[in-house]
Formats: C-alpha cells, sequence, structure tokens
C-alpha cells in the first residue's frame, strides 16, 4: 500500500477524462442518497452486507487498480496520470477506511476479522514501478495546468520513495517487511490497551465517592475476605466494594474525585502499570520505525516522518519544545508549589510531599472551590441533544448551511445507537456526510476519533463526491436520567472532533489525496484546536446550553468561573504536553550505539521537564497510544495550539459566529484541505506574524498562545516571535 494512502482521506476523480474506460459503479457509495431505503451493507457500500463481502469488496477494488494501472502503463498525458492515481488512492482508500472503523467500532466479532483480513490483503501497491515511473514523468514533463496538480505529483513521488520503490530490491523487501511488522505492532499495542486496562478492587464501598459509584462495578466479599463479583442478592455476611477498571476516563474521574489517598494511590499505579505486554511491542515499534529510517538515508524515524512537515526536522521541533519548557517553568513551578501547600494544609503536615496521584485531586478542590464549581450543575446544562443543536449552531452562523439527522438505509448501521448527519446549503446543496458513534461499549475503541470513510474529490466540472466522515466517542450513559449529560471537558471534546469533520467535510479540493485532513501532520490539529474556543465563549454557549429539566440559559457567571478554573493551572497543563512531545521525540530520535531503556528515558525527561515526581513501576508510555497515529509527531497538538490562538485572536474574537468569519475560515483555510501550503494557508488567513521561519523550518509563533495563558513576559516576549 502506497505511503499516501495511509494518511486516511480519499478523493476522486474526472469521468470525462476516462469515459467509457472508467467505471464508478462499485465505489460510489450511496451516502449520497439521503432518500435511499433499499438494503445495502455497511457505510452505504453493497457488498458489506455481510462480515465476508469483505473479501469481495478487497477484490473488486483490487481489480479496479489493476485496470487503472494498465490504463497508466499506457503513459497518458499527465492531468490523465495524477486523476488515475488518485482514483487508484480512493479505491483502494474506501477499502482501508472503511476497515478501521470497522475494526474499531463494529460488535460483531466476525465484521471485524474479516476487517482486518481486507486491510492486510490490499497492501501492494507501493512496489509497482508503473507507477512510480508514470507518477515521475508527470512531475517532470511541466505538463500540469494547476498548482494542486503539481503539488499532487511531487507528493505522490515523495510518497512512493518513502515506501522504498526507489531502493535495491533486498532493502526493498525489508521495508515491506518492516512496514508490515509496524502496522501489526501498532495493532497489537492498541488491542494491550483495550483488553489489559487494569484494575483495583476497593473495600467497603463507602470508600468511592457516590458521584463516581456509576462508573465502576459492585463486586462482594465474604466477611473471610474471599472477592467474588456481583452475581445478584447476597446474605448479610457479604461485603459491597467497588471494581475500579483504570481505564484512562475512569481512572482521571477517580483521581479527581476520590477523597481517600491510599485508594487514588492504588488506582493511579495500576493504571499507570499497564498493560505489561506493551514493554516489549513499544520497544519492537521503535526498533522496526528505526531501521526503517536508517534504510531510508535518515539518522532516525522522527527525521525520516518529517520530510513534508511545517517543522522540517527533529532539530527544529526539539529546539521550540525546549523554548517553550523555558518559557513555562517558572509559572509552573509556582503552580506545582501551590498544589503542594494546600495538600500540606488539608493534610496538616508540613513535610508531606506532593505525589502524581494528588494533582487531579487537589487541582480539582482548587478550582471548585475558588469559583464555586459543582461538575454535576455544570454537566445539567450540557445534555448531549442540547450539544448536537450547539454543533448545528456553528454550522448555520459560520457557514450558513444546517446540519441535519437523515435517514439510514437498512444495513449501513453498526449499531443501533448511530446517526446519521448531513451539512447541506441552501444554494450548494448536500455538502457531506457524517456519521456519530456516540456511547461507550464493549470491544469499541476507547477514546474519541475522526475516521474517514469517503474522502472529497472533484470527478467533473459539475459533479463532486461527497465526502463521508465518522465520529467516535465514549460517551456514558447517565443511570439515573434518560437524558445523558456531558462535562465541559466532554463538551470541548466533542467540539474539537467536529473540527476535524468540518475540515473534512468542507474541503473542496480537486484529489482526495489532499481531502480534508489529508495534511501535513503539523497541521492536522489546527481546525480541531480553533472549534474547541467555541465550547468556551459564552456568546456561543448562551445560544444552546440550557438546563436540561428547567430549559434556563446556562449563567454568565458560571462560564466565566469555568474559564477561570481552566487558567488556574495553565502552565502545568502545557509543561505536561511539551512533556509528551519530548518524550515521542526522543524515543523516535537518534537511536545512541548503546541500546536505551524506554523506562529510563522517560524518568529522565520527567524529572527534567515537569514537576510531577517519577514512581518507579509507571510507565506513561506503554498506554499513549499516540506513538502509533503520531509517532515523532506529537508536537503537532502544540503547534495547533499555537496556531488556533492566534486564529481565534485576530480573526473569531471579535464576532466568533459572525458569517464573515465563517466564510473566511471557509475559503481561505477549510476548502483547501492539503492542496496548499499549510504555511502559506495560515499567513493568507490572518496575516504575518503567524508562523516564524526557524534553521529551516517553520514554527508557530507563540506569542497568542501565552498571552491567553498569562504566561507572557519581558523576557518571554521576544522569544516567542
Amino acid at each position: 500500500m502506497w505511503n499516501f494512502i495511509k494518511n486516511r482521506e480519499p478523493n476522486i476523480h474526472m469521468k470525462r477524462l476516462f469515459e467509457p474506460f472508467l467505471s464508478y459503479r462499485h465505489f460510489r457509495t450511496r451516502a449520497v442518497d439521503r432518500q435511499n431505503t433499499s438494503s445495502t451493507g455497511l457505510y452505504g457500500f453493497d457488498h458489506l452486507k455481510s462480515p465476508k463481502g469483505f473479501q469481495r469488496f478487497v477484490d473488486e477494488a483490487i481489480e479496479r487498480s489493476s485496470e487503472l494501472i494498465d490504463y497508466i502503463s499506457g503513459m497518458p498525458s499527465s492531468a490523465e496520470i495524477i486523476r488515475a492515481m488518485d482514483e487508484i488512492s480512493d479505491t483502494v482508500c474506501s477499502v482501508v477506511d472503511s476497515a478501521e472503523l470497522c475494526r474499531q467500532t463494529h460488535p460483531a466479532r466476525g465484521f471485524v476479522e474479516e476487517a482486518i483480513k481486507a486491510s492486510m490483503k490490499i497492501n501492494f501497491l507501493n512496489t509497482n514501478h508503473t507507477l512510480y515511473n508514470a507518477v515521475k514523468k508527470a512531475e517532470q514533463d511541466g505538463h500540469l495546468l494547476t498548482e494542486e496538480a503539481r503539488r499532487a505529483a511531487l507528493h505522490l513521488h515523495i510518497d512512493f520513495e518513502k515506501g522504498g520503490i526507489h531502493l535495491p530490491s533486498g532493502k526493498l523487501d525489508r521495508v515491506n517487511q518492516l512496514n508490515m511488522d509496524a502496522h501489526k505492532l501498532c495493532r497489537e499495542y492498541g488491542e494491550n490497551i483495550i483488553n489489559d486496562p487494569g484494575y483495583v478492587d476497593i473495600f467497603p464501598a463507602s470508600r468511592i465517592p457516590r458521584q463516581i459509584q456509576h462508573l465502576l462495578k459492585p463486586i462482594y466479599r465474604l466477611t473471610s475476605g474471599v472477592s467474588k463479583e456481583s452475581l445478584g442478592s447476597y446474605e448479610d455476611e457479604q461485603e459491597k466494594g467497588f471494581r475500579i477498571i483504570t481505564e484512562p476516563r475512569t481512572l482521571f474521574s477517580v483521581l479527581q474525585l476520590t477523597p481517600d489517598e491510599q485508594v487514588r494511590k492504588m488506582a493511579y499505579l495500576k493504571g499507570s502499570s499497564v498493560p505489561h505486554a506493551n514493554h516489549e511491542v513499544l520497544d519492537k515499534l521503535i526498533n522496526s520505525r528505526h531501521e526503517l529510517a536508517q534504510i531510508m538515508g535518515c539518522k532516525s524515524y522522527a527525521e525520516f516522518v518529517m520530510q513534508l512537515n511545517m517543522a522540517s526536522s527533529p532539530e527544529v521541533v526539539v529546539s521550540f519544545l525546549q523554548e517553550m519548557s523555558n518559557m513555562v517553568k517558572e509559572k509552573a513551578d509556582e503552580e506545582f508549589n501551590t498544589i503542594r501547600n494546600l495538600k500540606r494544609d488539608v493534610c496538616g503536615q508540613r513535610c508531606v510531599d506532593l505525589e502524581p496521584w494528588d494533582e487531579a485531586y487537589y487541582t480539582t478542590m482548587m478550582k471548585s472551590s475558588a469559583y464555586n464549581l459543582d461538575s454535576a450543575v455544570v454537566a445539567s446544562y450540557f445534555s448531549l441533544p442540547q450539544c448536537i443543536e450547539g454543533l448545528k449552531l456553528l454550522v448555520k452562523s459560520l457557514f450558513g448551511a444546517s446540519f441535519d439527522s437523515v435517514p439510514m438505509a437498512p444495513g449501513e448501521s453498526w449499531h443501533p445507537d448511530v446517526l446519521k448527519m448531513c451539512i447541506h446549503h441552501p444554494e450548494e446543496g448536500d455538502l457531506g456526510f457524517l456519521y456519530l458513534d456516540l456511547f461507550s461499549r464493549k470491544g469499541k475503541y476507547p477514546g474519541c476519533a475522526t475516521f474517514a470513510i469517503k474522502g472529497g474529490r472533484k470527478i467533473s466540472e459539475t459533479e463532486y463526491q461527497l465526502p463521508v466522515m465518522a465520529l467516535v466517542f465514549n460517551f456514558s450513559r447517565s443511570h439515573d436520567s434518560s437524558i445523558v449529560r456531558l462535562n465541559h471537558s466532554e463538551l470541548e471534546t466533542l467540539f474539537h472532533e467536529f473540527g476535524h469533520a468540518l475540515h473534512a467535510l468542507l474541503s473542496r479540493t480537486d484529489y482526495q489525496h489532499f481531502a480534508g485532513t489529508r495534511v501535513a501532520l503539523d497541521f492536522a490539529e489546527t481546525p480541531s484546536n480553533l472549534f474547541e474556543y467555541y465550547a468556551w465563549d459564552y456568546r456561543v454557549l448562551k445560544k444552546f446550553a440550557r438546563h436540561y429539566s428547567t430549559g434556563e440559559v446556562i449563567p454568565e457567571k458560571l462560564v466565566k468561573s469555568l474559564n477561570g478554573a481552566r487558567d488556574m493551572f495553565a502552565a502545568t497543563e502545557l509543561q505536561r504536553q511539551i512533556f509528551y512531545a519530548l518524550v515521542d521525540q526522543t524515543l523516535f530520535g537518534e537511536q545512541l550505539s548503546v541500546p536505551r531503556d524506554t523506562n529510563s528515558i522517560v524518568a529522565h525527561l520527567k524529572r527534567q521537564h515537569s514537576n510531577e515526581k517519577h514512581v518507579e513501576g509507571t510507565h506513561m508510555h506503554i498506554r499513549f497510544s499516540h506513538f502509533l497515529t503520531y509517532g515523532a509527531g506529537y508536537y503537532s497538538y502544540l503547534y495547533a495550539k499555537c496556531f488556533a490562538a492566534t486564529i481565534w485572536k485576530k480573526l473569531c474574537q471579535e464576532d466568533p459566529l459572525s458569517p464573515t468569519t465563517g466564510t473566511l475560515l471557509r475559503t481561505k483555510l477549510l476548502q483547501y484541505g492539503g492542496a496548499k501550503e499549510p504555511a502559506d494557508l495560515l499567513t493568507d488567513l490572518v496575516g504575518d506574524g503567524i508562523v516564524r521561519y526557524h534553521n529551516g523550518g517553520i514554527v508557530p509563533d507563540v506569542t497568542s498562545c501565552l498571552e491567553e495563558l498569562k504566561l507572557l513576559d519581558d523576557k518571554n516576549r521576544h522569544i516567542g516571535k
């Protein structure tokens, strides 16, 4: 499979160029038909009516790709080569992306197993020299008429060579094997996180605060101390307790809200030391990626993956991260001392130290005390239906379009809870489709993410393939009410992922290769970070956030309190993100002649760039899934944070729901996907000053971000520019 297919977002082609040669019957999704009531398969693909349908789906993709390869081998015009290449990518991505979404979300094991087979079977195109030579010809002959076409040829050329096609056969075989190994290791790492989240049993039940008991599993033990799971009714001699499954979401709630320090400690230690199997998996992944990079002539995997990124080199990234670490250190130290002093006051001991399992609890206590915040009160204004209304508000106010639920054909959905939404513009018609898979369930991808199903691309001057996406969340159903309510952090996450979706749904690129989020990795998180701001602005919240029972509009004072609480420990949170990014850069950076122990690397970096104490036996890196999708690229979140802060300040802050603001966002940023250089898009959107050029690479200007976090003083001001 080509590297360029891995970026996850498909594309389309001009029908008139290839008629009658090209046919669309196999891969035009039915999602574009709102009124379709006939039976179909998953995501609107007819083949996917049953698990075995994945086999035919793959076979037809391979067959169609082979036809296109034969066509390209005749060396048509450069424009036709790039269009045909893009259709191959679109065809293959339809399978790969559908298989990935199915693997992560489908409740039926048969579908999941066939999806895994499908994604492995279609891995065959990166060694095709006919395609490689055709792309080089198209790039070199100077006949491509548009900037996007020339950019597509360049990127395809680079992506082919990142797959090793230019290497001698022995090295190419090794590259293919290493890519296959890395793919399997990434899947194994993720599956281990799901299958071994860890747990601790707590007795008696009274040690667990009532507001989080619904997140935990009741268990019982005999007075002799023998523990067993809840099976129904019990005799008087049985004592009730709770089993804390230490997956990240539950663990964070426990650390935030549990007064019992021993309970917090037990949960933290268990949650930070599993899954054990990922020690070996991560080491193998690091080694595989490093060997791959060296075969490709790079000093490190970090250098290898940054070839098309804005940063351009690991040296630029590490310099940026070190610079930010220095800028936040003083304020982060102050915040740490404040938290530690509170613990000492509460405990009545002047020598007690702040432990890693204490921070969330005492910061939550301070925020609640300073701003009189009650998480249940906050959540009462964010019922899930009203939060969906908030998404509709953004689409209507900014882009003049509607965002409404549309019916699905029989067989299209993978779970009864799934919704299908459509963005519809009164003049332009349907712009794209979005599935929402909102609730947690066993076996489902445990986090929140955006998945591509079909990317947008131009078919002809009058026809465009509409993008189809899915947003996956793990919101908890309420046990004491039929109305699901989100906490504010979950609302922010909803808006973040919706930012990704809008990037995909509103892009209008000629080629699916550049559709939506198929951009430079260190630009991809910018729209999603920008849309987080809308979850904090009272002018936005007052239009949809209403009390689930009384209908009262969220009070402005409450929103101000939420903002104040967020800012209380901003330096500590920023320092943590810098630490994560440095761990990522170091693990996938240059390898020393003596093998490095990942545990000691993480411990060393924590001591350098964090106030949090490192506890022996804890290993954050064995369940940090961003190592898989963002290997050597986690710094992208910090880039995005800075870019988004500047865009918000210069463009959105004055009137965040203005149609003028929306038009600028759409026409100068979102519609281009990856079809233009990110730095050019950013500068065109807000003017000079949003990016800086440093040692041959591009870094964000940090001024707006640091001002927002109240971290910019005279000492830092000259550094940020």
